[in-house]
């Protein structure tokens, strides 16, 4: 068996091999590489301000631009289908991405044992997938859904191509009045949708616990935010049954499919290291592009454990050192195994504080747990709400329960406390009083849809981001 430098040279000298005689191949003298450090010398770290003008040009026709021939598949990596970064999708892109969710469900027949569970129907919410002109444009999930493959296709709820062609909240509604008529066994869908659906099927079904309307539920496929923000409350609304209920995580985008959990019970990701994707990290990343454009790179097999790496990815759609613009660490090398930590450019520095927001996180994370209080997700901003007030941050989170005010005052005590020693950027502003002790407030699941459906970003892959930076955003959170 090869190993992984082994195979991921031989993905890394075949995507060479195919992009030589693009126009981007020819520039970067793609046939003269002769090894991984050359590659590094050769080709530039990209990001897609960078490659955006290309990237019009093929959407016009024009060939052998990235990568060999012409595509008219996009997938939009950032924004609704009509605006955001809209990255080509190549024919063998499509087939990698086919071939890593076989891998996830023979992983999980494989390490589960859960063949009989999961034979009914499987309910969806892929995105949309628009037609403009001669393009189809859309969400990741909704190319996926539509290449499905026909072993699978029995078993949907809903036809993929009629789902992908609706509205979001058309689509919503079309799949849970269909799936309270019906035995669902496997739900695949972001899982902040995964709870609004949990919550809305309770509310028109008067039930007390989802086990009581689909009691033969054993799989949720989750992806595009942190699945363990919501584990335990999407576990509560189930209720208890005597199977457990099974929950994998993938890690993919725009970019490609990258990860998946592949054992129970364990947070971390399988890295798919063989399928069309060469990985480079680059160790303790700033968050600037201009900086991290000059950082030393490493390969794959060079990484380390519990170290914060940004993830470049060369792919089979044209990709070329492109910068994914995520945080990972690996908790094992031999083989990889990732857990994702957050958005490289996320960082609270309004007022000189430098704090990352995988940091703010993990900060989080650690002192609910010791409160013994059970979070989902969570956003946060700087503000400065009135003239004799210091500016501070104002965190907006969504419980397991509800919480009195006297217990939220304490976690911000908490986590201003654990900030501190954390950061020490974050410390000096506190201890200078050039920034107020942060604000804690709990927001619930109907208060973030309204507000993505303000921002028109109802879709199957929208999620409540990290970080707000803009005023009027922090106000609609503090006035609800």
């Amino acid at each position: 068996m090869l190993s992984v430098k082994e195979q991921q040279l031989q993905i890394l000298f075949s995507l060479l091999s195919r992009g030589k005689r693009t126009r981007y191949g020819r520039q970067h003298a793609f046939d003269k590489i002769e090894g991984y450090q050359d590659f590094c010398t050769r080709l530039p770290i990209s990001f897609y301000s960078d490659i955006e003008d290309k990237i019009e040009a093929v959407k016009q026709g024009a060939p052998n631009l990235l990568w060999p021939g012409t595509t008219n598949r996009f997938a939009v990596s950032a924004g609704t289908t009509g605006k955001g970064k809209h990255l080509p999708l190549s024919d063998e892109r499509l087939k990698s991405d086919c071939r890593f969710m076989r891998s996830v469900a023979f992983s999980y027949l494989k390490s589960w044992n859960r063949i009989p569970p999961v034979l009914g129907k499987h309910l969806s919410l892929p995105g949309t997938v628009e037609r403009r002109d001669h393009l189809l444009i859309g969400e990741i999930s909704g190319f996926t859904a539509l290449h499905s493959p026909w072993w699978l296709r029995p078993f949907h709820l809903k036809p993929p191509a009629e789902l992908t062609r609706l509205p979001f909240k058309q689509k919503f509604e079309t799949v849970l009045g269909a799936a309270l008529e019906s035995d669902i066994k496997v739900i695949v869908a972001v899982p902040s949708w995964i709870l609004t659906l949990f919550q809305q099927a309770l509310d028109r079904t008067g039930k007390q616990k989802v086990s009581e309307i689909w009691p033969n539920l054993a799989l949720l496929i989750c992806g595009g935010v942190k699945l363990s923000n919501y584990q335990p409350h999407l576990e509560q609304l189930y209720g208890e049954k005597a199977s457990p209920l099974d929950f994998i995580e993938t890690y993919g985008s725009s970019e490609g499919y990258f990860a998946y959990t592949d054992t129970p019970n364990n947070e971390d990701m399988k890295l798919v290291y063989n399928n069309g994707i060469f990985y480079e990290f680059v160790p303790d990343p700033l968050p600037e592009m201009e900086s991290l454009s000059i950082q030393p790179t490493i390969p794959l097999w060079q990484a380390e454990p519990n170290r914060p790496y940004a993830m470049l990815v060369t792919t089979n759609a044209g990709l070329w050192r492109y910068a994914v613009n995520d945080i990972v660490e690996f908790t094992s090398v031999t083989p990889p195994r990732i857990s994702v930590m957050g958005r490289l450019s996320e960082m609270l520095d309004d007022f000189g504080e430098a704090l990352h927001l995988y940091e703010a996180e993990q900060v989080l994370n650690e002192t609910a747990g010791r409160m013994e209080i059970e979070t989902c997700s969570f956003t946060v901003g700087s503000s400065i709400t009135s003239e004799q007030e210091l500016p501070r941050h104002h965190w907006f989170v969504q419980f397991v329960e509800p919480q009195h005010k006297q217990t939220l005052e304490r976690l911000a005590r908490a986590v201003d406390q654990s900030l501190q020693e954390k950061n020490r950027h974050y410390a000096i502003r506190r201890e200078s009083g050039a920034l107020g002790r942060p604000v804690i407030r709990s927001i619930t699941q109907q208060e973030i849809n309204s507000w993505l459906d303000q921002q028109d970003n109802s879709s199957a892959q929208s999620k409540l981001p990290k970080l707000l930076k803009k005023r009027e955003d922090i106000d609609f959170f503090l006035h609800q």
